[in-house]
């Protein structure tokens, strides 16, 4: 068993300038997927770049909005969201406190992000 929190966690930036934290990964012993923590502030968004793998996200904190595919859906804490393989996907802060969501993705497959 391995356990961490997001105290412990080293905050990093992201290209597209949000925070990334990396709570649960391939170096703890993740077999299949990695686990982390976005936080977008005031004015702030993801890239919206597609990827080859799928995600699956969780928001935490705050209210905002996710775009792709030609929709945008508002998205509050509570909800969860599956990104399929190649689908783009920006998520982008709505009010003046943070956007904090849980995202996992298969293992390996953003270490440049690390």
């Amino acid at each position: 068993m391995y356990m961490t929190s997001i105290d412990k966690t080293e905050e990093k930036a992201t290209p597209s300038g949000v925070t990334v934290r990396w709570l649960l990964t391939e170096e703890a012993g993740a077999p299949l997927f990695e686990m982390r923590y976005f936080e977008i502030g005031k004015g702030r968004s993801t890239s919206g770049r597609p990827h080859p793998f799928e995600h699956e996200v969780y928001v935490v904190r705050g209210k905002g909005t996710i775009e792709g595919d030609g929709q945008t859906i508002a998205i509050q804490p509570g909800d969860a969201i599956l990104i399929l393989p190649g689908e783009r996907h920006k998520f982008i802060n709505t009010t003046d406190d943070p956007l904090g969501i849980i995202c996992l993705i298969p293992k390996g497959k953003e270490n440049e992000l690390k």
